[in-house]
């Protein structure tokens, strides 16, 4: 049961860590967490996958006036060491296509 709820514990905080990670980034207006998943548990490693939404980059350049904000969602894939420091993101099909 301890076991449970350390690890209960420590994926709240790496959904935390992702979190307020990328709600830092420029223009990040909503960050949905979608996937958390511990890829190497005596490293305490963490791969996550997010949802960011940004405004819609074709409306803000052309200055096109709207009466409500259009935004654009952009998959994440974040990796989190076992001190909750990300040490590695970037857009999902970036990532997947370097693999």
């Amino acid at each position: 049961m301890r076991g449970t709820m350390r690890l209960k514990t420590k994926i709240e905080d790496v959904r935390k860590v992702v979190s307020d990670f990328l709600k830092q980034q420029p223009d990040v207006r909503r960050v949905n967490v979608t996937k958390l998943a511990q890829i190497d548990p005596e490293a305490g490693t963490w791969e996550a996958e997010a949802e960011l939404y940004v405004p819609n980059a074709i409306i803000k350049a052309l200055g096109l006036p709207v009466s409500k904000e259009v935004l654009d969602c952009q998959q994440y894939l974040l990796r989190v060491d076992g001190q909750l420091n990300v040490i590695a993101y970037g857009l999902r099909d970036l990532v997947e296509e370097r693999t």
